[in-house]
């Protein structure tokens, strides 16, 4: 089967690239930078200012799967999740798996979220991500599976290597006391997405932690673990206890992939020392 990652060069989907060319024919997209875990000869650059640029690699290498961790400017990207729409609707067969985000519900802050749960945003990131979760779901229906993460954290993600950079410098790092959030790795992603495709499973997931855990204090731990100097905060307050937390609720999913926060601490110490 034949599997194209578009953006396989970031950190999500090069983690995944990496998981399912175990067992599958991987190609990927990149913008500038290749993946090296995918052959070269495997690797198609993709310019989406260009028109006609995703088709034409959609032809190309007609895929079964199409995985899309893209990033860049939001019309583009909705225009190529059209074609991207619009190419396996018209070949009848085939599904997308769309990585959407916990910013779909950033205007709804009161609760944690599953699955079932009505989108609502006020900013222009969550907005765009429901604009083609809509989208995608309309065209294809049960063809497209969409995954909502939150923040994704793995062995020197950009987010531990600016933590260790700021921690060092004593450079102040905006934290939000009193909002809770769950985490996810790279890893738990690649997992995640492997079982769906091996079981064909279909419609929304939450891949994240089961829990939620204060946003500063997980700052503060996870330096604690890592051995890193004393972060020092610049508070931005937040009056009441608050959310933004996308937690599973599948049951499909096994246990063996389910994950907690203290989880993630201890994959993060022992990962990156």
């Amino acid at each position: 089967m034949k599997i194209l990652i578009l953006g396989a060069s970031g950190y999500a989907g090069q983690a995944i690239a990496q998981r399912l060319g175990e067992h599958y024919e991987v190609y990927g997209t990149y913008h500038s930078q290749k993946n090296e875990g995918i052959a070269q000869n495997r690797m198609l650059q993709l310019d989406l200012g260009i028109p006609g640029s995703i088709k034409n690699i959609l032809d190309r290498i007609r895929p079964q799967i199409i995985i899309s961790s893209l990033g860049g400017d939001f019309q583009l990207q909705l225009a190529a999740h059209n074609d991207v729409a619009n190419y396996l609707a018209e070949n009848k067969a085939g599904k997308i798996i769309f990585l959407s985000t916990a910013n779909v519900f950033d205007a709804a802050e009161e609760n944690p979220h599953y699955e079932s749960d009505r989108t609502d945003s006020h900013t222009d990131y969550g907005r765009f991500k429901i604009a083609c979760e809509h989208l995608l779901q309309e065209k294809l229906n049960d063809r497209c599976v969409t995954v909502r993460i939150p923040e994704i954290w793995g062995r020197n993600c950009p987010r531990i290597l600016k933590l260790i950079e700021d921690t060092e410098s004593h450079t102040p790092i905006v934290t939000y006391p009193n909002l809770h959030v769950n985490y996810t790795t790279n890893i738990q992603i690649a997992e995640w997405i492997a079982y769906i495709i091996k079981e064909d499973l279909g419609g929304i997931f939450h891949i994240g932690t089961r829990d939620t855990y204060d946003y500063m204090q997980f700052q503060s731990e996870l330096s604690m673990l890592l051995g890193l100097k004393k972060p020092v905060f610049k508070k931005e307050l937040i009056p009441q206890k608050c959310f933004q937390a996308v937690l599973p609720g599948r049951q499909e999913i096994p246990e063996k992939l389910q994950r907690k926060v203290i989880d993630v601490l201890h994959y993060l110490e022992h990962v990156q020392k």
